[in-house]
């Protein structure tokens, strides 16, 4: 029952930090949507690992969900 209960808090904690990320992208955004703030993001993706080590999340993992939410770049 434990093991249940701690799957499902890892779970939550999990999306909660991808929703974490995903707004951090959103406020970096141009009016446009055209264009990323790159030193805005990285100051909210730093935050938010630090805060995902605080909490026992893996580095990988955030590393992961972080690789997960960036918007591809267009290459020319």
């Amino acid at each position: 029952m434990k093991a249940i209960a701690s799957q499902q808090f890892q779970e939550s904690l999990v999306n909660q930090y991808r929703e974490m990320i995903h707004q951090a992208i959103q406020e970096s955004e141009t009016d446009h949507k055209t264009r990323l703030n790159i030193g805005k993001l990285n100051a909210k993706l730093n935050i938010i690992v630090k805060a995902a080590a605080y909490d026992g999340l893996p580095g990988d993992l955030v590393d992961h969900l972080i690789d997960q939410a960036l918007p591809m770049s267009r290459a020319a």
